[in-house]
């Protein structure tokens, strides 16, 4: 049986995947969990100094009692629900600050109707607005250091990871994983692994030391052992136990089971078990009302809002270059279906006369005088709130192409049909991490943010997603 063996250290490993949402650890929940719950406690008590002036007042007592504990126990509550325990959606120290404040701002809601519901359980509104001051400085803070924490070797650790297949099925497997980079893999190349383990006496060979790829794996001092093919069932009970003692975590990595859109889970009947695909959480009917509820409440809001700007917007259009105003392109949206998208014009009518449908970048010659300002402050994208609130797009979702272009992408990108599962979006996963032009060589880039955004898909990451664009926008986009 050919057995072939490659190290491959930290320095050599090239991740196909980056900038993808990470897991938390046990260790890094329970560290998160403890410091959150210390800032929380500080946060109130200096709340309620602030708030109540002195701390002479009897209400003081009564706060720290109750209205602290109570406190403390909601947000636990709220971050936990939000998934702030499970992952981090941060890319860098800034976003984990971005997505810490919205939480907190979110969380910040219920408790205000809670205790206007009951006012009896709280001794003070103006004490739990400073607290969340103060939580926005301390809990952000703590969060965006932890992070840059987090990717420093030494508090992180080497991971040291086996993968064990035939060529194909190895090299599969480590193209779908999302490893760290200071990762260290050792891949062993087997023809077929069920005929290295059929010919075992557990009798006389307790040990498996028989079983060439594992004792590699073993004297190599792996963390995880990653098989791309099943073992016999009759053994893998015993090679769980051997692997236990050795502290090897034994996982399986089926190279036609990679993570697409779709969630599976594993489920049993009888003796049988059965690998069960589920539709994505975005996609579900209850998450689709959810979203829509949301997106015409903050469209609403933000047309009442942005409504002046846009006003005077349309004035600038008209004195710089006349009609119209608006201007309608087919876009490709959900499903697929074509629908017109609504901005300010901020080019030339003529921009497209000659060449047909262009791809916009940065330095486009075609722009107006005040297109290149609304395009540098995003105010040409507010129209597409009328887009939001007919149904044709979200305010949060992966940004719509032209069908030429999309017709294009779909030849060479096999997933990019799955962004059209979700509304597009006026923002989104991608538009907040890549400049807003950016030439048709980086689709896949963005297509992979994208779907990113849509197998992670909650309400949070919209809310998370539409702070950061409201912080970003004077300077995070080209024009």
């Amino acid at each position: 049986m050919a057995t072939r063996i490659i190290e491959r250290p930290a320095q050599l490993r090239t991740p196909t995947v980056r900038n993808a949402p990470k897991p938390y650890s046990r260790r890094w929940i329970g560290i998160l969990l403890a410091s959150d719950v210390v800032l929380f406690v500080v946060a109130s008590g200096l709340g309620a100094l602030i708030g109540f002036h002195h701390w002479n007042s009897p209400r003081i007592l009564g706060h720290l009692l109750i209205a602290e504990v109570l406190y403390v126990a909601l947000w636990v509550l709220v971050f936990d629900r939000l998934g702030l325990y499970r992952r981090t959606f941060a890319l860098s120290m800034k976003d984990e600050l971005y997505y810490t404040v919205a939480a907190l701002i979110m969380g910040t809601i219920p408790q205000l109707v809670l205790f206007t519901i009951y006012p009896g359980i709280s001794t003070s509104r103006i004490a739990l607005i400073y607290a969340l001051a103060f939580s926005i400085v301390l809990v952000g803070s703590s969060r965006a250091l932890f992070h840059r924490m987090r990717q420093i070797q030494w508090v992180k650790g080497k991971r040291r990871i086996c993968i064990v297949g035939t060529t194909e099925g190895v090299s599969s497997v480590l193209e779908s994983l999302e490893l760290s980079d200071d990762s260290e893999t050792l891949l062993i190349t087997v023809d077929d692994i069920n005929e290295t383990v059929a010919r075992i006496d557990l009798s006389r060979d307790a040990d498996l030391d028989r079983i060439e790829w594992f004792n590699h794996a073993r004297r190599w001092g792996c963390d995880a052992l990653i098989l791309a093919e099943m073992l016999p069932p009759h053994l893998l009970g015993y090679v769980l136990e051997v692997a236990a003692r050795e502290r090897i975590r034994l996982a399986f990595a089926p190279p036609r089971f990679a993570r697409y859109a779709y969630d599976l889970s594993l489920r049993t009947d009888g003796r049988q078990v059965l690998i069960v695909p589920a539709r994505l959480r975005a996609c579900t009917p209850r998450a689709q009302l959810l979203k829509r509820l949301a997106d015409i409440v903050f469209a609403c809001v933000a047309l009442a809002l942005f409504a002046p700007v846009m006003v005077l917007a349309a004035i600038a259009v008209y004195l710089d270059s006349g009609l119209p105003i608006l201007f309608a392109q087919e876009r490709t949206g959900a499903g697929g279906k074509p629908f017109n998208i609504l901005k300010f014009r901020s080019m030339r009518q003529d921009a497209e006369r000659e060449g047909g449908a262009v791809w916009a970048t940065e330095h486009d010659p075609r722009k107006t005088r005040v297109g290149g300002f609304l395009r540098r402050f995003s105010i040409d994208e507010l129209p597409q709130l009328f887009n939001v609130l007919r149904g044709d797009m979200s305010l949060v979702g992966p940004r719509p192409e032209r069908p030429i272009f999309v017709d294009l992408f779909r030849t060479t990108l096999p997933r990019y049909d799955e962004r059209h599962l979700v509304r597009p979006g006026i923002t989104g996963w991608s538009h907040v991490h890549m400049k807003r032009n950016v030439a048709t060589s980086a689709a896949a880039e963005r297509l992979e943010y994208d779907l990113q955004y849509l197998e992670n898909w909650s309400l949070y990451l919209d809310v998370a997603v539409l702070f950061q664009t409201l912080c970003e926008f004077l300077f995070h986009r080209a024009a």
